[in-house]
């Protein structure tokens, strides 16, 4: 049982639906692998400073969100996104409409296909089907187009994935919590048959249980035979991507692209603007987002991106692989949260000198045990209270703690006793 007492959980924010927060209202821009240009990412980056607080967070899911908007400001906001194709006709539509893309399978010349055909079929068939709106809030797609940026370590309900075949570009389909595959199918097909499998969820499940619950509860064969499909034997393990091929500057083909992360994931709308205003100087095609909260700048030259590179590491964009504080996961704490005991944002960049570097999440710090900021274990947990932190090792923010009522400086001896310092 948990030592925490979980806050409510379950709520992904939108445009047409925002979350309440001590701060003000969030706004999720829900992007499905949009590949916005420069211009466009500038407009964005207005909306977060003339209708919210100017502070910007890059979710998990790929999307951007926008804090500290007012309800005042709300009817101007949904204009302004509605003019940039960034609105959902319905709060319905737009709640369920949570797909992860790979962000530049079009691009890499090692990648099975690109996966945008799929993901507007996706979409379609989202906004169009009205059943699917029983699905959970959290449900969600994913398509991976392999290559050098696979997305196996991106948790989703129902997973679409790209792969090379004898006779062209096919796709596995793989519900989360099942050991076989619910079909492998040509790309054309991949969007009926991932529909098939979450209108399963939908009606057995509705609002009260994910994919993986769903198929522990009734078994894979029983979800895929509902689904009308056929189990097939899974292939080899998912790959994931390694941040040295996204962050600073990469070839893709005969194009080069810049990957700049935001530190824990956040940024100012100047940090964005400044991101656009140089992604436009040096002449980039578009901007994409990642599921690892770093952007993607494409379609430059050499010279080009080496400026853009430098531009951003100036403003404190993390382009260095090694850079220790991509081994940190915090969510942004108080006083933005109302259910955060303590200022984790801070206190976590505190940490991140004593951790070694190229080693991914080592420590999640999350302000209370909802742990929004990192869904899956980590090494260490850190999960604030009004006596400090508790420390739960190789879990989540919910698990049972191994120590508790821990001072920042307690947990500073601890990480070098753990790490040896920095290194």
């Amino acid at each position: 049982m948990s030592a925490h007492a979980s806050p409510r959980k379950g709520w992904c924010p939108g445009a047409l639906a925002p979350m309440p927060a001590a701060d003000g209202l969030i706004v999720r821009v829900r992007l499905s692998g949009r590949r916005l240009a420069p211009a466009s990412v500038a407009a964005l980056a207005r909306c977060a400073a003339q209708f919210g607080n100017g502070a910007i967070e890059l979710s998990a899911r790929a999307n951007l969100q926008m804090r500290g908007v007012g309800e005042a400001a709300l009817p101007g906001l949904r204009r302004r996104l509605d003019g940039l194709g960034l609105l959902d006709a319905n709060a319905g539509a737009e709640r369920i409409r949570n797909i992860v893309a790979s962000p530049l399978a079009d691009l890499d010349p090692s990648a099975a296909l690109d996966v945008a055909p799929i993901v507007a079929a996706l979409e379609a068939r989202l906004r169009e089907d009205r059943a699917l709106r029983r699905l959970p809030a959290k449900f969600g797609f994913l398509v991976d187009g392999g290559g050098v940026l696979p997305l196996g370590d991106v948790e989703a309900d129902v997973r679409i994935e790209a792969f090379s075949g004898p006779d062209g570009p096919r796709c596995a389909v793989r519900p989360a919590g099942a050991g076989e595959l619910a079909g492998v199918c040509t790309p054309a097909e991949a969007a009926g048959v991932a529909v098939a499998l979450a209108q399963v969820c939908a009606d057995e499940a509705g609002a009260a249980e994910r994919m993986r619950a769903l198929i522990a509860r009734r078994g894979a064969g029983a979800v895929f035979a509902a689904a009308g499909l056929a189990p097939v034997a899974a292939p080899a393990a998912q790959r994931i991507a390694v941040s040295r091929s996204y962050l600073g500057v990469n070839a893709f083909g005969a194009a080069f692209v810049v990957g700049a992360a935001a530190p824990l994931g956040r940024m100012t709308a100047r940090d964005l603007a400044l991101l656009a205003a140089e992604a436009r100087r040096n002449g980039a095609a578009d901007v994409r987002l990642t599921p690892w909260r770093a952007l993607l700048v494409t379609g430059l030259d050499r010279a080009g991106a080496d400026r853009l590179a430098a531009s951003l590491g100036t403003a404190g964009f993390i382009l260095d692989a090694a850079d220790r504080r991509l081994g940190i996961a915090a969510c942004v704490g108080a006083p933005a949260c109302a259910h955060a005991a303590r200022s984790v944002a801070r206190e976590a960049l505190a940490f991140a000198p004593l951790l070694p570097a190229g080693r991914g999440t080592m420590i999640h710090v999350s302000g209370c045990a909802k742990g929004c900021a990192h869904a899956r274990a980590a090494p260490l947990t850190l999960v604030a209270t009004p006596e400090g932190y508790d420390l739960v090792r190789d879990g989540k923010a919910a698990d049972a703690p191994a120590a508790t009522g821990l001072s920042p400086e307690a947990i500073g001896s601890l990480l070098a006793r753990e790490f040896g310092g920095a290194r």
